[in-house]
């Protein structure tokens, strides 16, 4: 599928099926406005994966698109802003890895419990969520 949209842009949180998910906000990366996405709720979740695995967790194909990824930190801050209710927000299932490594003992995860933004052992095993962006 065409990763242009094909249709208006809907209200945050909302879902847009032509894009393959739920529409969470645009954001600047390397100076160019980019819509973020997410599959859908926890049922994308990919469980128990640990920081070094991030990359090559996420599914070939989702609802048609093959442009999946483990988010950056900022991205699932993102969606923690704007769409917190598509996570898990209760106990230690409710933190997600980021793709961002902090160094190399540690990788920046974000805690939907809470909101915090926090860095842990990189052998620590957590939820990851596909993201996919575009650009606007």
């Amino acid at each position: 599928m065409s990763t242009e949209a094909k249709t208006s842009i809907p209200q945050i949180g909302q879902q847009w099926p032509e894009q393959g998910g739920i529409y969470i906000g645009s954001r600047l990366i390397d100076g160019l406005a980019h819509h973020i996405v997410i599959p859908g709720g926890i049922e994308h979740d990919v469980k128990a994966i640990k920081f070094d695995d991030v990359a090559g967790c996420i599914p070939a194909e989702i609802n048609g698109y093959t442009d999946w990824r483990a988010p950056d930190q900022e991205e699932l801050m993102l969606a923690w802003i704007h769409t917190r209710e598509h996570f898990v927000q209760k106990g230690s299932d409710s933190i997600y890895w980021t793709r961002t490594d902090r160094d190399k003992h540690f990788a920046w995860a974000v805690y939907f419990a809470s909101g915090f933004t926090v860095y842990y052992t990189r052998n620590r095993a957590f939820r990851v969520r596909p993201f996919r962006s575009f650009i606007s």
